[in-house]
């Protein structure tokens, strides 16, 4: 049996743990987007970021039995949860601020209309793309290792704590 936690549809609190999400970091859109969630997030939030094919994606790859890098899925990590796409983006609108929280109501959409939705924005993304969305590699909520202070607040094993 894996110890690997499902990926579920349960609602992640408002006030839980670090998150860690996971996205393309080749794609302008997608780096837009996720500049767009930084400056909204609600102050007392403070989401990683990184790639999925960085040594943080390899190595959560590893334990969730998942190549990140084989994938173009958002993925986020919070209460020992992973979630992704449509899942994954209504979750994230718990972390934001002010009225941009109702983002978080998507989870009341019917998964195949949300997941629709999520795919053909995804499918169009790079004509979406504005120029000017500089590369992420360097902000300073890029992970470039897994401390463990951070696994232990995302509800991951201690053993994933250090380098990719």
């Amino acid at each position: 049996m894996s110890s690997v936690p499902p990926i579920t549809n349960e609602p992640v609190g408002k006030d839980s743990g670090d998150g860690l999400l996971l996205f393309d970091a080749d794609c302008p859109f997608c780096r837009r987007s996720v500049r767009w969630l930084l400056a909204h997030e609600r102050p007392d939030s403070q989401l990683r970021i990184a790639g999925l094919t960085s040594a943080v994606s390899r190595r959560l790859g590893e334990h969730f039995e998942i190549d990140f890098a084989r994938t173009d899925s958002i993925w986020y990590i919070a209460d020992g949860q992973l979630s992704r796409n449509s899942d994954a983006a209504w979750r994230l609108g718990n972390r934001l601020q002010g009225s941009w929280q109702c983002l978080s109501a998507l989870r009341w959409v019917p998964r195949p209309v949300r997941e629709g939705g999520y795919r053909f924005i995804g499918n169009h993304r790079h004509r979406l793309a504005f120029a000017g969305a500089g590369r992420l590699e360097g902000h300073e909520r890029w992970l470039e290792s897994l401390p463990p202070e951070f696994c232990r607040r995302c509800g991951l094993p201690p053993e994933l704590a250090g380098e990719g």
